[in-house]
C-alpha cells in the first residue's frame, strides 16, 4: 500500500489543508461476501474519506461538492453525527457522507458508504454501531431500487450482498429468503453458487461473523471478486 500527502482545497469552505491520499493498494486476499476486499487493500479503508476540519464537510474527494450539500453539512443532524460518540471517528465521516449522498438522491453510493463505516466499526469490534450502520445500507439501498437503482452488477449479487448484511444483522429467517431468490437466477456463475452455498451454511449455522471467499472449497488463490464494488 503506497500512501502521499498531498494539498487539498476544500470544495465547501474553501480550506486548504494536506490530506493523506491513497496512492495504490493491492487486494491480494479474497474479498468477504459483502465485496470489502481483502487485504492489503482493505486495510487502506481510514484513506477512502476525508474530512475538512474547518467545515467539517466529508467525502470522498472533498476538493468537489454537490451544490445541494451545504445545508446537509450545516444541519444539526450532520454536526450531531461527526462526533457522535456511539461510532468510531472514521465511521462518523464516512455517515455524514451518506447523509449527503441520501441529500441528492445518490442511494445506492450512500449504502455503500454507510457500510463502509459498518467495516470501520467492525475493525473496531463496535457491533451495535456497525448494526446501525448496515441497517441504515439497507434503507438507502431499498430507496434507490424504488427510482431504478441499481447497488451492484447483478441482481443475484444484490441479493448474495443483502443476504450477508442481514445474516451479520442477526435477521436469519430475512437472509435466507434473499439467498434463496438470489441463487435462483438462470445460469448463475460458480463461483456466485459456490458464495450463495456458503451463504446458506453461515445461516444454517446462525454465524455473525465475516464470511470470506477464501473459505470456499473451489477457491484457488488470488483475488477474485463477487461482482466488483466495494
Amino acid at each position: 500500500m503506497r500512501t502521499d500527502t498531498q494539498p487539498v482545497r476544500c470544495g465547501n469552505c474553501g480550506s486548504d489543508a494536506h490530506y493523506t491520499i491513497l496512492v495504490h493498494a493491492d487486494e491480494l486476499e479474497p474479498p468477504d461476501l459483502d465485496t470489502r476486499p481483502g487485504e492489503p487493500l482493505r486495510s487502506s479503508l481510514p484513506f477512502w474519506i476525508k474530512r475538512c476540519a474547518s467545515c467539517g464537510y466529508c467525502a470522498d474527494e472533498i476538493d468537489r461538492v454537490h451544490e445541494e450539500a451545504g445545508p446537509v453539512i450545516e444541519s444539526p443532524i450532520y454536526q450531531a453525527q461527526l462526533s457522535d460518540a456511539r461510532f468510531p471517528e472514521k465511521a462518523n465521516e464516512f455517515i455524514c457522507y451518506a447523509l449527503i449522498l441520501e441529500r441528492v438522491g445518490q442511494y445506492a453510493d450512500a449504502g455503500w458508504t454507510a457500510m463502509h463505516a459498518a467495516w470501520v466499526c467492525d475493525d473496531s469490534s463496535s457491533q451495535e454501531a456497525a448494526s446501525l450502520c448496515r441497517q441504515m445500507a439497507v434503507r438507502s439501498w431499498t430507496a434507490g431500487k424504488r427510482q431504478g437503482q441499481a447497488f451492484h452488477e447483478t441482481h443475484e449479487s444484490e441479493f448474495l450482498i443483502v443476504s450477508d448484511v442481514h445474516r451479520r444483522l442477526g435477521e436469519f429467517e430475512h437472509a435466507l429468503t434473499a439467498c434463496n431468490l438470489g441463487a435462483e437466477g438462470e445460469d448463475l456463475p460458480d463461483l456466485l453458487d459456490h458464495c450463495f452455498r456458503l451463504e446458506r451454511s453461515l445461516i444454517s449455522r446462525k454465524e455473525l461473523g465475516r464470511g470470506s471467499l477464501r473459505d470456499l472449497p473451489m477457491f484457488s488463490g488470488g483475488s477474485q471478486a463477487v461482482g466488483g464494488a466495494q
